[in-house]
């Protein structure tokens, strides 16, 4: 069976799940043999899949990926300084697993993975060490930036960030490598005995990818004005976070950093682009009053939202339920919801009053 199918299959990811231990005869069990016989496998799809013409066209395709209107992206290739392992706590046959995507079978970082990384980076790093309130988790920028569960409406709840998949280059599918880590204390580990050196170490294979090389992006899903600076900054702090703190399993040992960047790492560089404050003139439509509340509510047309009263516009000066108009931020009120604002009127200067009351032609007093 494995002679008919294995000639023919260029799928890393399905020879690992599926054909690894296919045709292997070892009355003994021996997984260390077991694991070097299906890692040969699994090391011939990889050259397959680098030599076919299927995969370097996704790759090429994902590379080339072109900014919309609305929607921008910023892309780029990184290479790690020590080998990565994705996904070892994955359910596999082999008490380990490998991050394998789900169509094309390669190595490759998932966006979730990247996400859970900025979001904790931003937070540790720019929130809390930074000093930005606003950017730890359940702050304004925060929610911005990566959205929130806290709310039913789907528009409320996406962040503005778009992360993709990182695809692995085709030229570093031959990095992958088959390592073993050692335990040496199993019966302590188990809470059996005291750890000692009488104890049986039980070897564990696992793959990894030896310094790779992936395709990195970011998008941003957003019409504020800021969008570009926005994603320039998240993009900036995304390679800060994957040099200093790294992705993956061992991170401990070294592994899933990548190569530092040139610039090197400085509190000044994770200013981020500035979030609205109290005395801002903004652009906001009416709402409907939240259930159980009256007056005259509106919300920021652009990110991050933020919503409220405005007890000084009459309902003569209001627009309809959707109309837009400028107002100017009154004060934050996170005592009742991170969102919760209060706006008030833009106060026209008297001089400017009187240039818009004054009649055409010259100005002649009276007598």
């Amino acid at each position: 069976m494995w002679e008919t199918v294995g000639a023919k299959l260029e799928n890393p990811g399905l020879v690992f799940q599926r054909f690894g231990f296919v045709g292997v005869h070892e009355p003994q069990g021996d997984a260390g043999s077991l694991l070097a016989s299906a890692y040969e496998r699994i090391h011939k799809a990889f050259c397959a899949a680098q030599q076919g013409d299927l995969y370097p066209r996704v790759y090429q395709r994902a590379a080339s990926m072109p900014s919309m209107r609305r929607t921008r992206h910023v892309s780029g290739e990184i290479e790690f300084a020590e080998r990565v392992a994705v996904g070892l706590g994955r359910e596999s046959v082999y008490e380990v697993g490998l991050m394998f995507h789900p169509v094309y079978g390669v190595p490759y970082i998932p966006g979730s993975t990247l996400k859970g990384l900025l979001s904790h980076f931003v937070h540790d790093v720019v929130g809390q060490q930074g000093r930005h309130p606003e950017f730890q988790r359940g702050g304004e920028g925060h929610r911005f930036l990566f959205g929130t569960t806290e709310r039913d409406d789907e528009e409320r709840n996406r962040g503005a960030l778009i992360f993709y998949d990182a695809l692995i280059k085709p030229e570093a599918l031959k990095s992958l490598r088959l390592e073993v880590m050692t335990i040496h204390y199993p019966s302590y580990y188990r809470g059996l005995d005291t750890p000692h050196g009488m104890d049986d170490p039980i070897p564990v294979h696992f793959l990894s990818l030896d310094r790779p090389t992936f395709l990195l992006r970011l998008g941003m899903d957003c019409e504020e004005e800021k969008a570009e600076e926005w994603l320039a900054w998240s993009w900036d702090r995304l390679l800060d976070a994957l040099s200093l703190w790294g992705l993956g399993g061992k991170k401990s040992s070294g592994y899933g950093r990548a190569k530092r960047r040139q610039a090197e790492f400085i509190s000044g560089a994770t200013q981020p682009p500035s979030m609205p404050r109290a005395g801002d003139i903004l652009r906001v439509r009416r709402i409907e009053p939240p259930e159980g509340k009256q007056g005259i509510w509106f919300e920021t047309v652009n990110p991050p939202r933020l919503y409220g009263v405005a007890s000084s516009v009459t309902f003569r000066e209001a627009p309809e339920i959707g109309g837009t108009l400028e107002l100017k931020l009154k004060k934050f009120r996170p005592d009742l919801d991170p969102e919760r604002v209060e706006w008030d009127k833009v106060k026209t200067s008297p001089s400017t009053t009187m240039r818009q009351n004054r009649p055409n032609g010259p100005f002649r007093p009276k007598l």
